[in-house]
């Protein structure tokens, strides 16, 4: 498998095999590298497979209902790695329980184009919805320099997934 850090470009593809599924998958060109799926509509099971052939598991779950956040933690652990806070306009912060914060906020007036910043406000990563997939939910993606080795990149490309498929799904 490639590694991600090389990715430049809309290399990457988040797809929904099937319409009738809460079920996404993240392809480079040749390989699956990240699963992301519905279990409920609260909480959601994400995966992501590394060069060396690990796989990371994450539990994304609501939590609260008047200040509500996002608990995104480590699968089987009650660890939590990150939180999400989002605020009134659908934009928000992902805060890593290790240190660092990144901004989720749309990236073009139409609301197409989402990504994640760092605290510099240097962009990161920029999801851009396939809005034309009339059934489907999908996006590609653009892994920005500032985004080129980080070691939190998977992390982010499957919260900033989950952001975007719940925001979706909130519009239908």
């Amino acid at each position: 498998m490639e590694k991600l850090s090389t990715h430049r470009g809309n290399m990457l593809n988040w797809i929904q095999p099937s319409s009738f599924e809460r079920r996404f998958e993240l392809h480079s060109e040749k390989n699956i590298i990240g699963k992301l799926y519905f279990k409920t509509v609260e909480t959601a099971c994400a995966s992501f497979t590394h060069t060396d052939q690990t796989t990371t598991n994450w539990t994304f779950n609501r939590v609260g209902l008047l200040n509500s956040y996002l608990a995104i933690m480590e699968a089987g652990t009650n660890d939590t790695m990150a939180i999400y806070r989002s605020n009134f306009f659908g934009d928000g912060w992902l805060e890593l329980t290790k240190g660092g914060k990144f901004h989720w906020q749309s990236m073009n007036t139409t609301g197409t184009e989402w990504g994640f910043a760092n605290e510099q406000e240097g962009v990161v990563l920029v999801m851009t919805s396939k809005w034309y997939r009339l059934l489907k939910i999908e996006a590609s993606i653009e892994i920005k320099p500032q985004g080129q080795g980080l070691d939190k990149l998977p992390l982010l490309l499957i919260s900033g997934w989950y952001l975007m498929v719940c925001d979706r799904y909130a519009a239908r």
